[in-house]
């Protein structure tokens, strides 16, 4: 739909002047001169051509009458004029008694309505810099899809994610975790159970625990650093709709390309780049007493980089859970392989052949932990 902005006068006293005179005039400058006369704004649908009209125009006019004459002008050329909200519309006429009807969206919502309409076969045209939508149908048909878009247009629900990102170091696992699994008892063994979840994923038949109990051994395992935890973050997940969190290296990496012009062949090198670590990708379905968390997590490392290419190793976790409000979902037994490389030299004196390799320091070191994700729904 076009808006028809407001147009100085002198259109309007041009057209007075022509009294008692026919006038050819498109149905565009019509609608212009009626917005103008009448000071209202009015849309018109993109579709309809400049199609002219023939019509009189006498010297003194009222509005509602200018009005009245637009209406049966338009209407032999197969359109209506409808009014919302104090906006006029020039749509086309619908056919087998159907009627327009105007829908004020409240929320974002056309994309999925349009969906619904075009599912039932409905006629609909949107007019964005109002949010409204006009679907055309009979009237007994109303009532059913005016509660359906009601429904679809309601603000969608939504809960906060929140994810505790625990990182445990094999050599610390080695020394500490073990004995401490097996030495630390509680009543329950409720704490125990959690520490065994992040050390032995494969032999947890629990990952689910109660907030209290997962924050109490969480502060627990902290206090004799046990792990630490690297993020912390919130995500908000509507109804329905994707979620995608990632913390992850930028990485550049060296791309040759051969270029061959007659007998000449050359070779392009340029730069890329490539994000490496961790992504989580889901999608949740919210209930009144739970949630249903459908998760895609990728996590990538760097093995080693050979001639400014980077190897990597990637693995891919897909869980699909049903998660009580109150209750956290840890996942475990994904390990990670960090690579830090560290160059030094001394400029112009490290170049010196032979003596150069004095002033020259390289370091390579591997850090492998084990990552366990802890998701919290808060309602």
């Amino acid at each position: 739909m076009k808006i028809i902005r407001l147009i100085p006068m002198i259109l309007f006293l041009l057209v007075q002047c022509l009294t008692a005179n026919e006038k050819n005039i498109t149905l565009l400058d019509l609608t212009e001169l009626l917005s103008s006369q009448n000071n209202i704004n009015v849309y018109i649908d993109e579709e309809i051509k400049a199609k002219e009209v023939s019509l009189f125009v006498p010297e003194h006019i009222r509005n509602e009458d200018f009005l009245h004459l637009y209406r049966q002008s338009v209407k032999k050329l197969g359109y209506d004029v409808t009014s919302f909200n104090n906006t006029y519309y020039l749509t086309k006429t619908p056919p087998n008694e159907l009627y327009p009807y105007f829908f004020d969206l409240k929320t974002n919502s056309f994309e999925a309505v349009s969906k619904y309409l075009a599912f039932k076969k409905i006629e609909f045209q949107y007019i964005d810099t109002t949010n409204v939508i006009i679907f055309f149908c009979k009237q007994q048909d109303y009532p059913v899809l005016y509660k359906d878009i009601s429904k679809i247009d309601s603000q969608k629900k939504q809960v906060t994610l929140k994810f505790t990102i625990i990182e445990i170091n094999e050599d610390d696992l080695k020394e500490q975790g073990f004995e401490f699994s097996t030495t630390y008892k509680t009543a329950d063994d409720s704490y125990r159970n959690v520490l065994n979840t992040f050390i032995l994923p494969f032999q947890s038949t629990k990952p689910v625990f109660m907030r209290s109990t997962f924050y109490s051994a969480l502060k627990l395992f902290n206090e004799f650093q046990f792990f630490k935890i690297s993020q912390n973050p919130y995500v908000l997940a509507q109804d329905g709709k994707d979620f995608i969190f990632s913390a992850v290296n930028n990485i550049p990496y060296q791309t040759s390309t051969t270029i061959t012009e007659a007998t000449n062949t050359s070779e392009q090198t340029t730069i890329e780049y490539k994000d490496v670590g961790l992504k989580i990708i889901g999608k949740t379905l919210i209930y009144d007493d739970y949630i249903n968390l459908d998760l895609d997590l990728i996590i990538e490392d760097i093995l080693s980089t050979s001639n400014n290419i980077p190897t990597t190793y990637k693995r891919q976790l897909k869980s699909n859970s049903n998660l009580k409000y109150g209750e956290v979902l840890i996942l475990s037994g994904i390990n990670q392989t960090k690579i830090n490389k560290t160059e030094f030299s001394i400029p112009f004196i490290s170049n010196i052949p032979y003596l150069g390799e004095l002033f020259k320091y390289k370091s390579d070191s591997e850090v492998k932990s084990n990552i366990s994700i802890a998701i919290e729904v808060i309602k």
